[in-house]
């Protein structure tokens, strides 16, 4: 097809209300996107970030810190217990020194993560775990020596050894002025003990506990919560509800488009016809007639909108899984999820047509349709930035839908011009012709036939349009004759005197089985 027999025009029309009914004209109506997806996840959770005020409220309720209900706990008294035991018999070591526990120092047990922290962390109280249990769990309390425990308090690790490291220098010098004196006061030998120990710091090691004290904690928390009938249900439920409203977009979007369609091609003609002799009766017959003839375009496309709901349906569940699986590992933002959403949309129609190939196509042509089908997808993803962009830009009544006009144009010129560049392009029609030659036998020989059926039809078509001139009854005897032959041999050559008899022209040889085979080949 030429440029000149493309109808650029009506093509971008048709495309462009498709995209603003479908789109960019709907979500408002149909569609919530939010940052973080519509699932609660803990990494979203420790953001500050909630899909559901349910949460958002349990973590504001959460209640204050009470260092006795967790220092109570019977894991820490139990520890604590066994830590004297061992102290006792000189086994002990302290854990962010490596130093073993002489008899007179001073032992005390530590959470390595804060008590504090797990208290407030937003991911312990969406999974529902329980703050004492977790903070005195046996991977997470361990004995140091009584000066690095009180100057660690509720600190991470890693801000607490930061600060040991930059008060590494300090101590140093001041635990050497200490010893340089000829004798020290009891409060100064308390100090320099205090300091010697903070100085005993093993930095490397207190990194690893805390290392593996929080490989533990989070590998306890997201199995209490991503194992969950609670969180299996919020994600079911948030994909099947992203679902219905996708497929019900999708349906609602083509039929309003198809409504517009009807009545384009319709109102032109009632306005011609009304605007010098306008009766108000004949408007509304013409009126009734349109929407009689919408009625029967939507019941004629209604397997149409069905497998179109059910395409989008599918494309939401699964556009809504992949936001969930993503908001677990880092937060996306409302355009990344509407982005996913529109991808999976046109994902699933190419995995459709690729997999199952419901009109039997060749490769090449198979390869042509997914293309069209991924372009399409592609085209409403820059529709989707250039809304996004759009909207921070026009902040003047009626700002958002100008921007969903002009994405939904943008969406439409982009579709056009790779279609046209998939079908008509001599690149790619070479790139089709390759693929093809690949089709198997099956494929040539239906082909091959589908060729012949219709040049048959064609040559039928003209004998058709022949001005027989014979009366009722010469027709009638001729038929008589043609039921009465038993053999085909006999049936053809009472056709071929009828041929030469009416001189109709053939593209073979009448009675001429190679005739007729050398025609057929040459189909």
């Amino acid at each position: 097809m030429s440029t000149t027999e493309f109808d650029w025009a009506e093509e971008l029309h048709q495309t462009v209300v498709k995209s603003l009914t479908t789109s960019f004209g709907l979500d408002f109506l149909l569609l919530n996107d939010q940052q973080g997806g519509d699932v609660n996840t803990i990494h979203n959770a420790r953001q500050g970030i909630y899909a559901t005020e349910a949460e958002r409220q349990r973590y504001e309720q959460r209640g204050d810190y009470d260092s006795h209900h967790y220092h109570r706990h019977e894991s820490y008294i139990a520890t604590n217990r066994e830590g004297k035991r061992q102290h006792e018999a000189g086994t002990l070591t302290d854990t962010y020194t490596g130093k073993q526990f002489a008899p007179e120092d001073v032992k005390n047990l530590d959470h390595i993560i804060a008590a504090h922290e797990i208290h407030h962390d937003a991911g312990r109280i969406l999974a529902g775990q329980d703050g004492a249990d977790l903070a005195n769990d046996a991977s997470n309390l361990t004995f140091t020596n009584e000066s690095l425990n009180k100057s660690k308090k509720a600190k991470t690790m890693a801000d607490f050894v930061t600060v040991l490291q930059k008060q590494h220098q300090a101590t140093t010098q001041e635990i050497a002025a200490l010893r340089s004196k000829p004798a020290l006061s009891e409060q100064e030998q308390k100090h320099l003990s205090k300091l010697e120990n903070k100085a005993a710091a093993d930095f490397e090691r207190m990194k690893d506990a805390d290392r593996q004290a929080r490989e533990k904690y989070e590998s306890t928390v997201n199995e209490a919560y991503y194992g969950s009938s609670k969180f299996a249900k919020n994600v079911a439920g948030a994909a099947l509800n992203n679902g219905l409203r996708m497929g019900t977009r999708q349906m609602l979007g083509l039929v309003l488009a198809e409504i517009w369609f009807e009545f384009r091609e319709r109102i032109p003609a009632m306005i011609d016809t009304h605007r010098h002799a306008f009766n108000a009766g004949n408007l509304l017959s013409d009126m009734g007639d349109a929407l009689r003839a919408v009625w029967a375009r939507i019941q004629a496309k209604f397997h149409v909108f069905l497998t179109t709901f059910k395409d989008g349906a599918i494309g939401g569940v699964l556009s809504s899984v992949t936001t969930t699986l993503l908001n677990i590992v880092f937060t996306t933002q409302r355009s990344i999820v509407r982005l996913i959403r529109e991808m999976w949309n046109s994902l699933v129609q190419a995995f459709k047509v690729m997999v199952f190939n419901p009109e039997g196509l060749p490769p090449g042509q198979l390869a042509k349709a997914v293309s069209k089908l991924l372009a399409a997808g592609l085209a409403v993803v820059a529709g989707v930035i250039v809304n996004e962009a759009l909207n921070k830009m026009f902040l003047f009544p009626f700002g958002p839908e100008l921007a969903a006009f002009c994405s939904a144009l943008a969406t439409g010129l982009l579709t056009l011009v790779m279609n046209y560049f998939l079908e008509h392009s001599s690149m790619m029609k070479k790139v089709w012709a390759f693929l093809d030659a690949f089709k198997d036998k099956s494929q040539k020989a239906l082909e091959y036939y589908q060729r012949v059926n219709a040049e048959l039809d064609r040559y039928l078509l003209e004998l058709s349009a022949l001005e027989f001139a014979i009366n009722t009854a010469e027709l009638a005897e001729f038929s008589r004759h043609l039921a009465a032959v038993n053999g085909e041999v006999e049936r053809g050559l009472l056709l071929q005197a009828e041929v030469e008899r009416r001189k109709i022209e053939l593209p073979f040889e009448a009675g001429s089985t190679a005739s007729v085979r050398d025609w057929l080949n040459t189909l």
